[in-house]
């Protein structure tokens, strides 16, 4: 368990990484790129160098146009991921975005709702996965917080997603969970709306389990992940900052998300 308000800097410090090491993967294909890193790691030398220094000097030698590009790559998704105040970040949120928000359990709810606002003022609709243990909370909140008529219409839609969650926690079988996830994009699209906007617990219960499910919760995100690539959606995914887990899960659970939020907390901004 660590609070990721003071693990921040090494979480920041893995996420770079893991950012390069993506974007290696898409320029030269995960097989080579993964043959590379064994083979610079073995051959060049030095005190005080790391892996991805490592690397990135091979590059430089082998693959000269090809490291610049890796660079590039990284440099942008690490930009795009990188922290900065909460509300801006918020504001700027649009289809294809994949974002993780750390708070403790009485702000969660109310925090999500920056997010439900943003959605619904794009014109899309929002659905929240939750688990039934949280179903209440969050239809009070959404009242609070004027949604009220968006729940009664059908914009704003709370899905218990226990029976979901306990095929994964008994089968670890993400296909029926991804099915009713495109299901409710296509019967969304059929009521009009071209977006669709995802508040996800899915990840989130696995991890604070007993046992924590790291692993599934980790192949969830990436699951999500592909999802916000391809299809015209965003996901937000609410994290508690006490974690079940070290600063190198959170950076694994990091790739590919917006996380300005992590900041936000870290510095003590109060919750929005």
């Amino acid at each position: 368990m660590i609070d990721v308000r003071e693990a921040l800097d090494e979480i920041q410090a893995r996420s770079v990484d893991e950012a390069y090491w993506r974007a290696l993967e898409r320029v030269l294909g995960t097989l080579t790129a993964r043959t590379l890193r064994g083979t610079f790691r073995a051959k060049i030398k030095g005190e005080g160098i790391s892996e991805r220094e490592r690397v990135a000097q091979g590059l430089t030698e082998v693959f000269a146009s090809q490291a610049r590009t890796v660079e590039e790559l990284a440099l942008k998704e690490s930009s795009r991921n990188a922290s900065g105040p909460r509300d801006n970040k918020m504001e700027e949120l649009g289809v294809h975005g994949h974002w993780v928000d750390f708070s403790d359990a009485a702000s969660e709810a109310h925090r999500a709702m920056a997010f439900v606002k943003r959605g619904l003022a794009r014109g899309a609709k929002v659905i929240a996965l939750l688990p039934s243990s949280d179903m209440d909370v969050y239809r009070e909140e959404a009242v609070l917080s004027g949604h009220a008529e968006d729940i009664d219409h059908g914009r704003f839609f709370l899905f218990n997603a226990d029976e979901h969650l306990d095929v994964l926690k008994t089968a670890g079988v993400l296909a029926v969970l991804l099915i009713a996830i495109q299901g409710m994009i296509q019967v969304a699209r059929g009521q009009g709306y071209s977006e669709v906007w995802f508040i996800g617990k899915i990840a989130s219960t696995l991890l604070a389990s007993s046992p924590p499910y790291q692993a599934l919760a980790l192949r969830v995100e990436s699951a999500m992940d592909a999802l916000v690539r391809t299809l015209p959606i965003s996901f937000y995914c609410p994290m508690p900052h006490r974690f079940p887990g070290d600063p190198s899960l959170v950076a694994d659970l990091l790739s590919g998300h917006g996380w300005s939020s992590v900041a936000a907390i870290a510095f003590g901004s109060p919750a929005h």
